[in-house]
């Protein structure tokens, strides 16, 4: 650059210097206020310095936009392709994660299921063992009332023949004591169902 400023400030001063040098013209180009010989030197200085900002500078400063026009475009088509990943990725997640609450539901549900399932069948196995129970206790007091009935129609046999014995007045033989025990007995049902 120190050489387009040094042409440019050697121009100004060719120019300067023609202006005190150039007698008045009173036509073409002196009408206009302008010397020919240092329009023509800063025409050529002009197209030195053109020539040069295009040889030098244009090229690297094209070559530099395009560059940066490149990486501008590359990081624009990054930036929507990773808005695109990020949009599936979050599509991706809101799936898993309705499926992950879809089977905990799921799981909740199967637990309820099973937790009244085992509720039930408890529930039936203490039915079924309550059941049970008052079965053998049923089938106990069976037999005790059978034992006592037993018993108690011994007694009664016993107390019926010792009746008779006093009323007799006589000692009757074990057959004859049964004999009359089962007369006794069947005209006392007989009477009581009659």
């Amino acid at each position: 650059m120190s050489v387009l400023t040094y042409l440019a400030e050697a121009g100004h001063e060719a120019t300067a210097a023609a202006a005190e040098h150039a007698p008045e013209a009173s036509g073409g180009i002196a009408a206009l206020g302008l010397n020919l010989q240092s329009f023509l030197f800063q025409l050529i200085t002009f197209v030195i310095v053109l020539v040069v900002l295009r040889q030098f500078v244009f090229k690297k400063l094209v070559a530099t936009l395009d560059e940066r026009r490149i990486a501008v475009e590359s990081s624009l088509k990054h930036a929507e392709e990773t808005e695109v990943k990020l949009k599936k990725s979050e599509e991706t997640i809101a799936g898993l994660l309705a499926d992950g609450r879809k089977q905990a539901d799921d799981i909740v549900a199967a637990a309820h299921k099973e937790a009244v399932q085992m509720v039930e069948e408890a529930e039936s196995k203490a039915v079924k063992r309550a059941e049970h129970i008052v079965a053998e206790a049923k089938s106990q007091m069976d037999v005790e009332v059978a034992k006592v009935r037993e018993s108690l129609k011994t007694e009664t046999a016993k107390l019926v023949a010792a009746a008779t014995e006093q009323i007799i007045k006589e000692k009757l033989d074990p057959a004859k004591d049964a004999a009359l025990i089962a007369d006794a007995l069947s005209k006392a049902k007989g009477k009581a169902n009659g």
